[in-house]
């Protein structure tokens, strides 16, 4: 046989195989859409002309896909979504043991014998599904670590199916498994890891609801009545909320109050008959004023839900757990080995065609690789020489670059020694002219101080334009010019520059008022009119 026989034989076998999967694939659409659309068939997606099909017809459709499995291993997806609508109808019309089988077979949908995982399974979000009605089924006989395992495989299967939301229900209800069997810290670890993750308010709605459960199992009654009113703040009150404010006040001899909500839930149309049943306990025991023979009604009313409604359910589900631990407890036939063992030689023959087909595409492709290999050395060595070259440029252009931003400082370390040797020169200037100035007895003639104009312009034409800038740059008075000026003679001590000016005893502050103008701040006022006169230059 040659490889390629080896391999296309197989693939027949696969082919004639799945001939009637369109048949069993339109088995349970058909199904799915009498139980989704409440018996009403449809074909091709279009409502069919009248035609009325009732929920058993849906039942017997899944019935015949689920218990004949013929086409599981091929279609698992469709296998595991028939058993869980296959179950949950069971489940509502009260056969508990036959849905239970029906969501055994459902887990196995993944597998071949429980052993064998198949790689073309996808529907892991049916696959929570299931295990959350066998957890529920769990719970409600007690059996609370078998329910809590149930949960934990569900919530593996939600996550894998990115269902966030349905992933963090299940959690709750892992939670909800723990609080029953009274574990205090690893129900509220669990809890708060749910309230930090996830804000859907139905999820917190759930969290609130296993607090409440929890304390009620340790008997914190009053932290029972805080999470229920949390509960309120989610969602209204449910049934359930109502049956746990009237125990824990019952518990807390508050017996008023407790009547007064199992007076609540008898009333309410979606309590369940167990609740009934613990709340007709507490009506029972908890009103004082009761009479006895309606004490005596109540007691048998009780006894009649115990009987007729508690009993059978707690029977059958009883008889579904024990079916649930015995598919446990089961090992895989030996079937499960052999098919295992010929997926192995398959998979060997395949991979050993695949081995010899790469070692031929290796040799043909091991000189193009040698030669691609010396074109690119080639085509390195060429980029490294231009990038030499390239290198070599940048070098020269940053040494040209360096001797001009040389020159450049050069340049302005002889301007600012010119500029300061000029600076120099004119304060020297200044100095030898108020010398000169001073010898002069004759003011009026001299100065011109008594003209105020001929002052100025005398100023201006021996000190730079002095006068000019103190006038339209500081926007001096004509004292405060004057001032300016004979301090800058240095020919008068404050006294004689009072009497002169007719300032009287304030030259000082007149002098500080004229600093604060020339922003003089650090020198004498003569150094900064000096200062003024060469910058004005």
């Amino acid at each position: 046989m040659s490889c390629r026989q080896f391999i296309l034989l197989p693939l027949f076998c696969m082919l004639c195989a799945c001939s009637g999967l369109g048949e069993a694939r339109h088995t349970v659409a058909t199904a799915d859409s009498l139980r989704v659309n409440h018996g009403v068939a449809y074909a091709n997606g279009v409502p069919a002309n009248n035609v009325q099909r009732g929920v058993g017809d849906s039942l017997a459709l899944a019935e015949a896909y689920v218990t004949t499995g013929k086409w599981r291993y091929i279609y698992p997806d469709d296998y595991a979504r028939a058993c869980y609508y296959y179950g949950y109808m069971l489940r509502q019309h009260g056969d508990q043991v036959a849905a239970m089988r029906a969501f055994i077979a459902g887990t196995h949908a993944p597998y071949i014998q429980r052993t064998i995982p198949l790689p073309w399974f996808s529907n892991y979000h049916i696959l929570g599904r299931i295990y959350t009605n066998m957890g529920t089924m769990c719970h409600l006989v007690d059996e609370f670590q078998l329910s809590y395992a149930m949960y934990e495989q569900s919530a593996i299967a939600f996550q894998k199916s990115s269902d966030t939301t349905a992933y963090y229900y299940a959690l709750n209800a892992m939670a909800l498994e723990l609080a029953e069997q009274k574990l205090h810290e690893e129900t509220l670890v669990l809890l708060d890891s749910i309230e930090q993750e996830c804000a859907d308010s139905g999820v917190l709605t759930k969290l609130w609801e296993t607090k409440a459960i929890l304390y009620r199992n340790i008997e914190m009654y009053d932290s029972v009545i805080y999470a229920v009113r949390q509960l309120h703040a989610y969602s209204y009150y449910a049934a359930s909320g109502y049956v746990m404010l009237a125990q824990a006040y019952w518990a807390l001899s508050q017996n008023d109050s407790a009547i007064y909500y199992a007076e609540h839930v008898m009333m309410m149309p979606n309590a369940s008959e167990k609740d009934r049943y613990n709340m007709l306990y507490i009506l029972a025991f908890a009103d004082e004023n009761i009479e006895p023979a309606e004490k005596l009604q109540l007691t048998e009313e009780r006894s009649d839900i115990d009987k007729e409604n508690l009993d059978p359910l707690h029977k059958q589900l009883s008889h579904a757990i024990e079916i649930l631990l015995q598919d446990r407890n089961k090992r895989p036939p030996y079937l499960a080995a052999t098919i295992f063992l010929l997926a192995i030689c398959l998979i060997v023959g395949l991979s050993w065609s695949l081995i010899l087909r790469i070692r031929r595409h290796k040799m043909r492709t091991m000189a193009e690789i040698e030669t691609k290999h010396m074109e690119l050395q080639h085509d390195i060595a060429v980029q490294q020489k231009k990038l030499y070259t390239e290198t070599e440029r940048e070098r020269q252009k940053q040494n040209i670059l360096r001797q001009q931003s040389e020159k450049l400082e050069l340049q302005n370390s002889r301007i600012q020694a010119e500029h300061a040797a000029r600076e120099q020169q004119i304060v020297q200037d200044i100095e030898n002219k108020c010398v000169i100035i001073r010898q002069y007895t004759n003011w009026d003639k001299e100065l011109h101080w008594k003209d105020y104009s001929a002052l100025c312009e005398f100023i201006n034409q021996h000190f730079y334009l002095l006068a000019d800038k103190l006038k339209h740059i500081y926007h001096l008075e004509e004292k405060e010019v004057r001032l300016s000026i004979l301090v800058l003679l240095d020919m008068f001590n404050n006294d004689n520059l009072a009497k002169i000016l007719h300032y009287g005893k304030g030259i000082r502050t007149c002098k500080s008022r004229l600093n604060a103008k020339l922003g003089n701040t650090g020198k004498d006022l003569r150094s900064k009119l000096i200062q003024i006169a060469v910058s004005s230059s």
